[in-house]
């Protein structure tokens, strides 16, 4: 499977994925972020910039993230990343 047609799986069918970012202290926190886009193998989420999720994501700019889809286990799929994020502001 293509790099695309797993992004594509993970912004179309699973939606929505569990970020993990790092606090100030160095402690992992997460939240539930929609994938709002994908475009050229770039996957867009939203947040505003009062929230402490676009905090921690400006100081610490790595994150990993999960989506899974389906009912139990054995017929479940999911999808695991990781990797750097960019602040693109309102270009989309």
């Amino acid at each position: 499977m293509m790099t695309h047609e797993i992004l594509k799986i993970l912004q179309e069918d699973i939606h929505t994925t569990v970020i993990a970012t790092i606090d100030d202290q160095g402690m992992p926190y997460t939240c539930a972020i929609d994938m709002m886009l994908l475009e050229d193998d770039y996957l867009y989420f939203l947040t505003a910039k009062g929230k402490s999720f676009y905090q921690r994501l400006m100081k610490h700019p790595h994150i990993a993230l999960t989506g899974i889809k389906g009912k139990d286990t054995l017929s479940a799929v999911a999808v695991s990343l990781n990797g750097k994020v960019k602040n693109i502001g309102h270009d989309k």
